[in-house]
């Protein structure tokens, strides 16, 4: 089970693209917070795991919240807590982050996932603070000491049609740092016209190729584009419980307590048809019918496509934002999809007939935690 919290729709930067929208500024309260993790308590059966997330806008600006939460989590997932059950995330900018937050993060064991998305040129064409100027520097700043000081850390970069010819340099930049886990994230909510979208299978080969060198150079990668691939390769397709589970064990909150299927939809915190309720006032369950009624993948094509059982057809939130509907896969996905399959299989193939000992012992932590990818 996950529950995002969204702690505020303020942000610190103005970035060009933008999925909490800007023009509401509300933050959450703590009495909001606290019922959402009494409801996620109503909602998860003691042998489940689960994850909470904290977004934003910026989440850091409400790190006050963010302390007091955590503890109110921790009291009342006790039982699972000691189990190891509970896991807890923050995904930021990464220009807020002081000493203060660091040993905060690492005493109470939070992944952390900073946004980057590469190297300077690139990063500073969206991610910019409000007066224009670019974020990389402060970015990189806290990112380093990020890196010295917590035991797990992730990046997301992301790419859009301007930016899609500098990934393998943007993941060469993150790679140098030495940072364990590399997120790509294409951003849903542009126009990806036809000829960027031709780019993508020669682009994420030459992401497979440098992966490759990686390895044979003695270099472990964790790169979602092809790693979140290859765990599927080992399971020989998509689960049923790997798919997506909007509204089902998967729910987001914005800063007014309204109740959504998936973070990503909660916007500017004003689309009735995605709401389902709120957390002071109630929660829909016909609403959560009405939804759950548009998930999956109602393109015909895809029924009869070989790669069906490794592509990501069925995210909700992505289909949302690029087609209207959730049950609707956009051409740019369709394209990504096979295109990153592809890259993969080669990564596996090629690896695996080398026998890299390296890239054995990567795929085996996969195997040896269920064959989860936390993406």
């Amino acid at each position: 089970m996950k529950f995002a919290l969204s702690l505020s729709h303020n942000c610190n930067l103005a970035c060009k693209y933008c999925y909490s929208g800007n023009s509401r500024k509300d933050d959450m309260s703590i009495d909001t917070a606290r019922k959402i993790v009494n409801f996620a308590k109503e909602k998860t059966l003691p042998a489940q795991k689960i994850e909470f997330g904290f977004f934003g806008g910026e989440p850091l600006l409400r790190f006050d919240l963010i302390c007091d939460i955590i503890g109110y989590i921790r009291r009342k997932f006790a039982d699972i807590d000691t189990k190891g059950n509970l896991r807890i995330s923050i995904t930021t900018n990464g220009t807020l982050l002081d000493q203060a937050m660091l040993d905060f993060f690492r005493s109470e064991q939070i992944d952390l996932c900073i946004s980057i998305d590469g190297g300077e040129a690139v990063h500073n064409l969206n991610r910019c603070y409000k007066n224009g100027k670019g974020s990389f520097g402060q970015v990189t700043t806290n990112l380093k000491k990020a890196i010295a000081q917590l035991d797990y850390l992730q990046v997301n970069a992301v790419y859009a049609p301007d930016t899609i010819d500098a990934l393998p340099q943007t993941v060469s930049y993150l790679a140098g740092l030495d940072i364990p886990v590399i997120h790509l994230n294409p951003d849903i909510c542009c126009q990806w016209n036809e000829e960027a979208c031709q780019k993508l299978p020669a682009i994420y080969m030459r992401l497979a190729e440098d992966y490759i060198e990686s390895f044979r150079k003695g270099n472990e990668i964790a790169l979602n584009l092809i790693d979140s691939k290859l765990v599927i390769f080992l399971k020989k397709g998509y689960a049923a419980e790997d798919k997506c589970s909007m509204g089902e064990a998967e729910w987001g909150f914005a800063p007014s307590g309204n109740i959504y299927p998936c973070e990503r939809l909660i916007g500017e915190d004003n689309q009735k048809n995605l709401c389902m309720g709120n957390i002071h006032t109630g929660f829909d369950p016909a609403r959560r019918c009405t939804i759950l009624k548009q998930k999956g993948n109602a393109n015909q094509e895809c029924f009869h496509c070989e790669l069906k059982d490794y592509c990501m057809n069925w995210c909700g939130c992505t289909n949302y934002y690029m087609t209207g509907k959730a049950n609707l896969v956009g051409a740019m996905l369709c394209k990504s999809e096979r295109a990153a399959i592809n890259a993969a299989r080669y990564v596996f193939t090629t690896l695996t007939d080398e026998t890299n000992e390296l890239f054995i012992d990567h795929l085996m932590q996969y195997l040896h935690v269920g064959s989860n990818y936390k993406e």
